[in-house]
């Protein structure tokens, strides 16, 4: 049964919050696409399908953002009797357009990221996996995007209570059983590339650091459950404009976070970058160096912080070669650069593997004479 006009606080609002749960998670999520990109070109390593398919979520999630925009003025976050039953209709479409792009966003980001585990581990077994769980986000994109233009046939009977239109879909349950399965593909997505990762030649801090940068991506989860709570606890009465809310903050929450879940394992130059302008001020300051005032000033000629970031170069191989090449592979040729994470600082390794050169074998007269019994470091 609806409430009564008398029965609500018709002042109430929750429209700040909407404004800002709708714009400052979309800016962000438009900042790490934008280093994301930056990265790549800094890199001079070309665009692959995950660069494009993120792109194209970009999109989506605008798309998300302007929907939420669009509705806000017209009741959302507001009592319905504020403005009157005939923002009903306005409610409805609103919802109908945020569930098109909330499903485009979902949808993208996911390939996105199975993308990104292909282009980085395609020389081990994952690509199976990989194969079943785009299946799977496949045929749910599907389903979504039909159930959604078939709520009611035609659909302009969603909204529209003029036309004689057949409506057999809830809402409420719509939403709830699309929400399962999405967070089952979360998790997947969020562990798939462990196992994997802690198979890498490389320092156990350096598997660390790859693999919380991949598990950041859990917060996308958060979101994803709070939503599903959001959902199963929202009102039933006609106050649609105000029983949504919840709803509508968590989903362009979940769809702005998963952008951005997707472009951090791609910003690695830039956390490099950062470690080493704080890291490096520190080691700076704590030097034996003479006092500032002991000695006259001397003019700089280093660039700004920022542009020592965005100009930072610390592992070029990140993003044009994939994780499992760092391997025995290398070794195998004669020359391997092990450019660590944790020790940004320390001069470059190269193992040179001795069982290729013959003992005490020597390059010409000027060169050096390499023995066995050496520890080359």
């Amino acid at each position: 049964m609806s409430q009564s006009v008398s029965s609500v606080d018709l002042s109430e609002t929750r429209q700040p919050s909407l404004y800002a749960s709708s714009t400052i998670p979309f800016c962000l999520a438009f900042i790490c696409v934008a280093l994301r990109f930056w990265c790549r070109w800094k890199n001079t390593a070309g665009l692959w399908f995950d660069d494009w398919l993120i792109l194209a979520s970009l999109a989506s999630g605008a798309g998300l953002t302007a929907s939420l925009l669009w509705w806000i003025p017209r009741a959302l976050g507001r009592h319905i009797q504020t403005f009157g039953l005939d923002a009903t209709e306005d409610a409805y479409i609103g919802l109908f357009s945020c569930e098109l792009t909330y499903t485009g966003v979902i949808v993208l980001v996911k390939f996105s990221i199975l993308a990104l585990y292909w282009r980085l581990f395609n020389r081990t077994n994952i690509k199976i996996p990989i194969s079943i769980i785009a299946t799977a986000v496949c045929m749910w994109g599907i389903a979504v995007f039909l159930l959604t233009l078939l709520q009611c046939i035609p659909t302009r009977g969603l909204w529209d209570q003029s036309i004689d239109a057949s409506c057999n879909v809830d809402s409420q349950k719509f939403l709830f059983a699309i929400s399962i399965p999405n967070i089952i593909i979360d998790v997947t997505l969020l562990t798939l590339p462990v196992p994997y990762i802690l198979k890498l030649n490389t320092s156990n801090s350096h598997k660390k650091a790859i693999m919380s940068m991949f598990l950041l991506g859990s917060f996308v989860c958060i979101a994803s459950i709070m939503r599903l709570i959001a959902v199963m606890s929202q009102g039933t009465d006609a106050d649609v404009s105000w029983n949504w809310v919840n709803q509508a903050m968590w989903a362009t929450i979940e769809a702005d976070l998963a952008i951005v879940s997707a472009c951090l394992p791609t910003l690695r130059p830039v956390w490099v970058a950062v470690r080493q302008q704080i890291f490096g001020a520190q080691s700076s300051n704590q030097s034996a160096d003479p006092p500032s005032w002991a000695t006259p000033p001397k003019r700089s000629h280093t660039s700004s912080w920022a542009t020592k970031i965005l100009k930072s170069d610390p592992d070029d191989n990140e993003d044009t070669q994939p994780f499992s090449t760092a391997s025995s592979s290398h070794m195998e040729e004669g020359l391997h650069r092990d450019s660590t994470f944790d020790q940004p600082h320390t001069k470059t390794t190269v193992a040179i593997p001795l069982a290729t050169l013959k003992e005490q074998a020597t390059h010409d007269k000027e060169g050096i004479t390499v023995d066995r019994a050496w520890n080359v470091r």
